[in-house]
């Protein structure tokens, strides 16, 4: 059995022992907080908000240098959001002034919806008038492709080949409204999705004889006009140009918010935790 004295030595090495693993514990979250300090000054935000997490992982039980982190934090994800709206600010001047150049090659045709951009060689071409196909792009960069068959072909897609390589639409059934035979020419509109497919492969053979097949019941090639070949080409890239704009202007509405948010946060208020005393 213990005597008196030998309980009380135990009990004081038992205290010095847990004030030694505190302390460890509060000077390892110490020098997290200072290493993210450090990082954020030199501008290394995503390793200085990595520190951080490593604070939060390995000393939940540092409540003060939490804290602290908490007050951190909002600063340097300021700063991280800060760079990259500077940094796709500058893609989306490089991506306009491409655009602007790219449309030197398009006009835009107004009609009783938002109006479209085309290639100048098809203004005036009216696709009941000759089998092919149209491109045209939506003011916001959307491509879409319109194929026309004056010959029955019973088509619900069109597929283009050339040097032993081919590209496909899906298959569009015949609706009365994308597909259209209701004037005795087969008209379908293909959307982005559905098309860009058809503007990859005219970019990559448009100088080359394309070969026009419109898949149906009774299917049937031709050759791809020339002029309708590089007028998809066109428009396909400066579609493509114009679908990285809108995601980088997109991406940069999507840091500003998130950047509202940590000024917002930098504002509050962390007022620390009233204690009662008893008189």
């Amino acid at each position: 059995m213990y005597n008196a004295t030998e309980k009380i030595l135990i009990a004081a090495t038992s205290v010095l022992m847990l004030t030694s693993c505190g302390d460890a514990k509060k000077e390892k979250a110490q020098a997290y907080i200072a290493e993210a300090k450090e990082q954020f000054e030199m501008r290394n935000y995503d390793v200085a908000l990595a520190t951080l997490d490593s604070l939060d992982i390995n000393c939940a039980s540092e409540v003060e240098q939490r804290r602290e982190a908490i007050r951190l934090r909002p600063a340097i994800m300021e700063g991280k959001l800060l760079r990259e709206i500077e940094a796709v600010d500058s893609v989306i001047a490089g991506l306009m002034a491409k655009t602007d150049q790219m449309k030197g090659d398009l006009e835009y045709i107004k009609d009783s919806f938002e109006g479209y951009y085309t290639a100048k060689e098809l203004v005036g071409k009216i696709p009941a008038e000759k089998s092919g196909l149209y491109a045209k792009m939506s003011p916001d960069g959307m491509l879409t492709v319109i194929s026309s068959s004056t010959r029955k072909a019973l088509s619900t897609g069109v597929t283009l080949s050339a040097n032993g390589e081919s590209a496909s639409t899906p298959s569009v059934a015949n609706d009365g409204e994308r597909n259209d035979r209701s004037r005795g020419v087969e008209i379908i509109t293909f959307m982005p999705n559905e098309c860009d497919t058809l503007g990859a492969f005219a970019a990559k053979y448009a100088d080359s004889p394309i070969t026009l097949t419109f898949n149906g019941a009774q299917s049937y090639s031709m050759p791809l006009d020339a002029v309708q070949a590089k007028s998809l080409a066109k428009v396909y890239a400066a579609s493509v140009v114009g679908s990285k704009l809108r995601n980088a202007q997109l991406q940069k509405n999507k840091f500003e918010q998130q950047l509202q948010v940590a000024r917002s946060q930098m504002a509050r208020k962390f007022e620390p935790e009233s204690t009662e005393t008893n008189d």
